[in-house]
């Protein structure tokens, strides 16, 4: 089994990002549903018979990868870069993971094609990040934020559970699913994920967040 606990601090700077990236895209191109972006992820990870623990305590976004509306891709020196960086600044802490968004223009156009699931394409970036796997001892954790704007704001507080592996909030207008992924090696040496399906990865959260009714956010060119 294995447990992911996400500080609120590296909640708070995921929610950001993929807010600001629907919401400005890249701040040059006019996007729809803006862009997807991109980043890593640092902290600690324990390992005993019965389970793995990760906690997760920095995120840094890549202002390096290349954004669409519909994919993200790192540029190839950003993830060596930022831990050659972390490593002098706080180096207790080990590059663990890697996060992305996926933005949607609807609720509706999530629930259709179940847009809060990892892709192929995730899986397979993933599944190749060499640089990743080794930093996190074969153990690396790959998050997908999905974001929509809602059309009616409610009432909501602390989230729903969709999955042990799947987290659903909102902030304001906007409605934001946190799906987690978790690689290893197998008895043979070859890597294997836990997928999009109830799995072994079970996300672990503190935050309460309380979203009001009605509550948009007030961006005049938007």
């Amino acid at each position: 089994m294995f447990r992911i606990t996400v500080s609120d601090d590296v909640l708070e700077s995921m929610a950001m990002a993929a807010i600001e990236a629907y919401s400005l895209g890249d701040g040059r191109r006019s996007v729809l549903n803006g862009l997807e972006t991109f980043g890593y992820l640092w902290g600690s990870k324990r390992v005993s018979q019965e389970e793995t623990v990760f906690h997760l305590e920095k995120l840094s976004v890549s202002i390096s990868a290349e954004r669409t509306s519909e994919s993200v891709k790192p540029h190839v020196k950003a993830a060596r870069l930022k831990n050659d960086v972390m490593s002098r600044w706080a180096p207790h802490r080990t590059m663990l993971g890697s996060f992305h968004t996926h933005p949607y223009t609807s609720l509706d156009e999530v629930k259709k094609i179940y847009g809060y699931e990892f892709s192929e394409p995730d899986f397979d970036l993933f599944h190749h990040d060499d640089f990743l796997w080794e930093q996190s001892g074969n153990n690396p954790v790959n998050f997908a934020m999905t974001i929509c704007k809602l059309s009616r704001v409610r009432e909501s507080i602390g989230g729903d559970w969709l999955r042990p592996n799947i987290w659903q909030f909102d902030v304001g207008e906007f409605r934001l699913w946190l799906n987690v992924c978790v690689g290893s090696l197998d008895d043979y040496g070859n890597r294997c994920l836990t997928g999009n399906k109830r799995s072994a990865a079970h996300l672990e959260l503190n935050t309460r967040f309380f979203n009001q009714a009605g509550d948009r956010f007030s961006l005049a060119d938007r």
